[in-house]
């Protein structure tokens, strides 16, 4: 008798099971960007003379993934992201610096959606910078905007090179791995807090960052961030950063001012560089399919040597279709003379990936075309 009722049981749980994956809808979505462009720069940064080249990533990064979500009712998904960088213009995976080529090297997360928030666990971006991007001048443009002096500024490096982040989990500070982050939009507010945990033993500090980013989106938007990054040998804090920003918008016209702070330490205690970068945007919509914006960047550099950038950057964005974006952008850069002591200097100030040559005025044109699928 035993044995019978332990089968009806089996047999029960079997189809409760199985009626349960039948009532769950799932999907997975493939999805990516491609972004190509001829850059030219009247003075190349590393040589004399002109450079014309086929460049990826104009506005937006290269980008292949895949997304997956599972409806678990009662309001409940279980979600997946894996999101690989790529160069359009050679087809090679991007890495991190100082890191062998990841082939998902942007997002490789898991995690659960709630009717009380949303918890991944993985690796994925960092709030801090999601929040930024909704106020900056450019919105975070793959190239020509404060992305640079973000990432340079978080730039991991091992050994502790120059009070660069010693995490191994960080990533120019945009994307974190063994991370755990928990999200929650509460009526116009959206808050977002994510833990890296260093891996080191006997220490939850060594080589964990902290990422925190809100939002609020009414009439306006106001953006908040800070983040930093300890060393993974000694736990101190090498790399600390502040974000704020303001978009209004009126009519066809929003108006953008973004602030952003970052200081570097080395691991004995002194700061390398103390950076801040001031913009300021306005984006004119003609048509739901033509925008143009203008923005300026103020970048400072304060440390064994101190030096100012000075950028001016005029862009246009034409939609051919939901997928297809033509863009034209031309911008001005006058790049301030670095010191001996920061080989990063002139990085940590710029808004051109790879810099400008230091100590002179650059004029960039870059043509391109960005297709989503």
């Amino acid at each position: 008798m035993q044995k019978q009722h332990y089968r009806q049981f089996l047999l029960a749980a079997t189809l409760g099971c199985a009626s349960g994956a039948v009532a769950a809808q799932s999907s997975v979505t493939i999805y990516g960007v491609i972004d190509a462009g001829l850059l030219y720069m009247n003075r190349a940064a590393t040589a004399p003379g002109s450079q014309v080249q086929l460049t990826t990533g104009g506005i937006s990064p290269s980008i292949w993934g895949f997304r997956g979500v599972e409806d678990l009712g009662g309001g409940m998904k279980a979600i997946f992201d894996l999101e690989g960088h790529f160069s359009s213009n050679s087809g090679t995976l991007t890495s991190g610096p100082g890191y062998t080529p990841e082939i998902f090297r942007r997002q490789a997360n898991v995690g659960l959606s709630t009717p009380w928030g949303t918890v991944t666990l993985g690796r994925q971006y960092s709030p801090s910078l999601l929040a930024a991007l909704t106020t900056e001048p450019r919105d975070m443009k793959e190239n020509l905007s404060s992305l640079y002096s973000w990432a340079y500024t978080q730039l991991a490096a091992p050994g502790n090179a120059l009070g660069a982040g010693t995490s191994p989990d960080n990533d120019v500070g945009v994307f974190i791995g063994n991370a755990v982050q928990y999200s929650n939009t509460l009526g116009p507010v959206w808050l977002g807090a994510a833990y890296s945990f260093g891996g080191v033993a006997g220490s939850l500090k060594r080589g964990s960052e902290i990422s925190l980013g809100a939002t609020y989106t009414g009439p306006f938007t106001v953006s908040a961030a800070y983040q930093t990054i300890a060393d993974s040998v000694t736990g101190v804090n090498v790399s600390r950063l502040w974000n704020a920003g303001i978009a209004v918008p009126y009519g066809p016209v929003t108006g953008k001012f973004n602030y952003l702070g970052v200081i570097d330490r080395s691991i004995d205690g002194p700061d390398v560089s103390n950076v801040r970068s001031f913009g300021a945007g306005i984006d004119y919509r003609w048509t739901s399919t033509d925008t143009t914006t203008l923005a300026g960047y103020y970048n400072t550099y304060r440390g064994a040597h101190n030096s100012t950038t000075r950028s001016l950057v005029l862009s246009n964005d034409y939609f051919l279709s939901k997928r297809t974006t033509l863009y034209a952008q031309i911008a001005y850069v006058d790049a301030g003379a670095v010191g001996t002591v920061d080989p990063l200097e002139g990085l940590k100030t710029s808004i051109v990936a790879g810099g400008t040559a230091a100590g002179a005025k650059t004029v960039l044109a870059n043509v391109g075309i960005k297709h989503n699928f």
